[in-house]
């Protein structure tokens, strides 16, 4: 690639008038850069430059050129010597064009003005002299180890012989190899669920090869032919980088983005909208037609090969709605099928989303999981694995880590045991800052993490993330954000103070790394502003770049016009064995499983009250949410709370093990019970079964980052596993009204009938949502929501005798004796097991059931 030494003065004056001949041309969408891009036929136009400053500069391909008459000189950069202040594109919902190839001079141009970006000359904030920029310049130098330093003559003379040898450097990493990636228009919502719904879908993009990465931004496009306009979403290689395997949904144009309700969020979600789906489709690298794998009315995404040629990915088949926000947003979770499309299904029956799987060394899948049971809604998106059958479901990083909000597209580290990720918000897609994470050093918080773009500090937890126009049209680079998104609670280890590059950048951001060694990695990169939902972004926001822990950040590859991602090198991988659950035949065909618990009062942080004995397990079902919107209906005092029922009970042995059966295919947890059947400690967490599958942990709560050798077997599995012996009537399904009315009826009501004042009713009438009697009692047992105390929801850890009835006013009010009041055995239960199911009054999402 040339980089070009002489800049040329343009005589005349700076306008705004682009034209080339007689030819009015409009540029491509603006970038908070100061990157213009105009082409008229295979000619191009490049000029970069800011607001009321002068020193423009240009770089043009093809005679004919002109701002406002005055003819550009071609092929050199040449500055103007006055502001300009170009026309923007009128905003179209149709198809978002991707640039011609771009002539080497134009992407030299390009790569000078990203690295006058990077070290901020002549940019409108925190600007640097060439005599400033060049001082940390020299020390990379010097560290990489290179010789024959230029002379040190603090001008651009010597920035510029510096950046270009550090370039040549770094660029000798990708000497030989060829990249992948893919072009896309960031989704009309920008949320970490809405990024990859079809509906939010917007028209763009398409698949590319790049053949010489750093020497050439000519790609080569290897879109089939036989699919229309559309998106493109998440490519991925086949194992033997022959295939490529991706999301498609052939959306036409932007959503319509109208008002519903008077709220200040658009409705994207139109009838015709709702037909847009993500579909997964299979064409070969080389070129050619693609085949349609699945075509069943959900979003299918996220697809990777497995070695026996299945292919596992993401899919909303499963059904079910998240809890929180407004919508539809259709929850996706993981899933299997076969080469050719066929057995679609789901392999995780988890409650809420999961994101992009990818293959580990070991044969395990990585994927990030939202995991919000009982406990706020914002932090948890962390890393889990799995099996491919999707058994031994297992954290790997993050369940108990409110900082990041969320790690998304993780990948393994080649010849590693780190995988590398993007710390990202919850309000937004996923993009934010790269890290390195390594279990070795621990399972949560900051102490396995290494920030490889410090940079760029976490976006939503430590940086404000702006709320984005509520429309796409309105999304302007250059616009104020008029509010933000802070998630999370605040971390006393978290990084306070904004970067110089933030100051110079506000918003920046990286997405979809691709790991080439613990310190070095491909990832696209904005200097456009990260906006959060209800809105969009810009189209061009990303380009490709090669980094490095040390600071490298080298421009491969950017289209004017449309964002590239996803960008990986061209290599046969080697595929790992395949991780397989043992499965018991019998069992599976019951469509059960068993788990097994060592010992229960095994935990972490905090030991178990030795004055509670722990005498059995609670077994929760959770159920999956039919109703789209949150707390439409309500179903728990708790915002967005969890639907839920009560399969039952079974027993814990005397040296704290546990050993039964239970179904598959659904999300459980449960809760240690003490002698009277109150709740000590509880998860708040989900745990499930395949089909025939034993699961097993050490306790509950366990800290994982120890290694336990029992000493002797657990009294549990010497014998054959226990049955859930069924719970009370009114919590299969959970109904207040049928499990704890009937008590207050028989022993409260005579008194407490809302007839006498300052006497609190405790009635069945209805009352909002609940009744009555509901509204008064939650008022003093302490459960988990979001803006529940204590301790703002008691996050992250879960610690016992937290919530429930053990530390509840009630609970005490009725054993301090309340009047003449007495309670039988079955009474005392009732009580307990609704003060212990975190506020819980229906355990459906049907309000017409709720009604009955």
């Amino acid at each position: 690639m040339l980089f070009l030494s002489a800049l040329v003065p343009l005589a005349g004056q700076g306008a705004d008038r682009i034209s080339f001949g007689l030819d009015v041309v409009l540029p491509s969408a603006g970038s908070v850069t100061g990157t213009w891009f105009y082409e008229h036929g295979t000619n191009q136009l490049l000029l970069t430059g800011f607001p009321d400053q002068k020193g423009w500069r240009a770089c043009a391909v093809g005679v004919g050129w002109h701002v406002n008459g005055d003819a550009i000189t071609p092929h050199d950069v040449v500055v103007l010597p006055n502001a300009l202040e170009p026309e923007r594109s009128p905003y179209s919902a149709g198809p978002v064009k991707g640039s011609g190839p771009l002539d080497d001079r134009i992407a030299a141009a390009l790569v000078e003005w990203d690295w006058r970006l990077q070290d901020g000359l002549g940019v409108p904030r925190e600007p640097c002299t060439f005599a400033e920029a060049v001082v940390p310049l020299r020390a990379r130098f010097r560290m990489a180890g290179l010789a024959q330093p230029p002379p040190e003559t603090s001008d651009e003379r010597e920035w510029r012989a510096l950046r270009q040898a550090l370039r040549t450097r770094a660029l000798a990493q990708l000497k030989g190899r060829t990249l992948f990636f893919a072009k896309f228009v960031p989704g009309a919502m920008s949320h970490q669920l809405t990024q990859c719904l079809g509906y939010c879908a917007r028209p763009g993009g398409g698949l590319f090869v790049l053949e010489q990465p750093g020497v050439s931004m000519r790609p080569r496009e290897v879109t089939p032919p036989n699919l229309p306009p559309g998106s493109f979403l998440n490519p991925e290689l086949s194992l033997d980088a022959t295939k490529i395997l991706f999301s498609y949904s052939p959306v036409a144009s932007d959503p319509p983005g109208t008002y519903t309700g008077g709220r200040d969020v658009p409705r994207f979600c139109t009838p015709d909208r709702l037909a847009h789906r993500y579909n997964i489709y299979e064409a070969p690298l080389a070129g050619g037609t693609a085949r349609r794998l699945t075509n069943d009315g959900h979003d299918d995404i996220f697809p990777i090969y497995l070695p026996d040629g299945d292919i596992v990915f993401s899919s909303t088949r499963r059904g079910g709605y998240h809890r929180c926000g407004l919508g539809p947003c259709f929850v996706f979770t993981l899933s299997r099928m076969g080469p050719n499309g066929e057995n679609p299904r789901s392999i995780s029956f988890h409650e809420t989303h999961e994101w992009t799987p990818a293959l580990l060394p070991d044969g395990r899948l990585l994927y990030t999981r939202w995991d919000y049971v009982d406990r706020n809604g914002v932090l948890y998106q962390h890393l889990w694995t799995a099996r491919p059958d999707g058994g031994g479901v297992r954290i790997y990083y993050g369940n108990n880590t409110w900082n990041p909000c969320g790690t998304w597209e993780a990948r393994p580290v080649p010849n590693s045991t780190k995988v590398m990720a993007i710390a990202g918000p919850h309000h937004a897609m996923s993009a934010g800052s790269v890290i390195l994470i390594d279990t070795l050093k621990g399972i949560d918080g900051a102490t396995p993490i290494t920030r490889l773009t410090p940079e760029v500090r976490f976006t939503e937890s430590e940086e404000p993330l702006a709320h984005a126009p509520a429309f796409v049209k309105d999304v302007a680079f250059d616009s104020t954000p008029r509010s933000y998104w802070r998630g999370g609670i605040p971390d006393p280890a978290r990084n306070q103070t904004p970067t110089v590059q933030e100051k110079r950048w506000p918003g920046h951001s990286f997405k979809s790394p691709w790991p080439l060694s613990e310190t070095t990695f491909l990832a696209s990169y904005s200097y456009d502003r990260l906006l959060g939902e209800p809105g969009g972004n810009i189209p061009n926001q990303y380009g490709i770049y090669l980094c490095d822990a040390d600071g490298t950040r080298e421009l491969i590859y950017r289209d004017p016009r449309i964002s590239s991602l996803w960008a990986r090198p061209i290599e046969p991988r080697t595929p790992p064995k395949l991780a397989q659950s043992p499965i018991d035949p019998e069992r599976a065909k019951r469509l059960t499983g068993t788990f097994s618990i060592d010992k229960v009062t095994e935990a972490w942080p905090d030991a178990f009250p030795p004055q509670y004995p722990i005498v059995a397990l609670r077994v929760f079902h959770i159920i999956n949410k039919t109703t789209p919107n949150i707390d439409s209906p309500k179903v728990g005092a708790g915002l967005g709370s969890v639907g839920r029922e009560i399969l039952g009970t079974v027993p814990v042995e005397a040296d704290g093990s546990a050993y039964f059966e239970a179904p598959a295919n659904m999300p459980l947890y449960f809760q240690a019970l003490d002698a009277k059947g109150r709740t000590v400690q509880t998860m708040r967490s989900a745990v499930y079964l395949q089909p025939g599958e034993h699961e097993s942990c050490v306790g509950c709560h366990e800290d994982r980052r120890k290694s336990y050798m029992p000493a002797q077997p657990a009294l549990a599995t010497q014998c054959a596993p226990s049955v859930i012996q069924p719970s009370l009537s009114g919590t299969h399904p959970f109904s207040y009204l049928k499990l704890l009315q009937p008590v207050l009826d028989r022993k409260c009501v005579t008194c407490h009938d809302g007839k006498r004042e300052g006497v609190p009713a405790l009635t069945g009438e209805p009352d909002g949502w609940s009744c009555k009697s509901f509204n008064v009692l939650i008022r003093h047992v302490p459960y988990s929501s979001w803006n529940q105390q204590p301790n703002n929801n008691n996050e992250p850890l879960t610690r016992p005798l937290t919530f429930g009835a053990l530390p509840s006013k009630l609970l005490k009010r009725l054993e301090s004796g309340h009047g003449d009041v007495k309670l039988t055995d079955e009474e005392w239960q009732r009580f307990y097991i609704w003060m212990d199911s975190n506020g819980a009054c229906w355990g459906t999402f049907d309000a017409a059931k709720q009604r009955e």
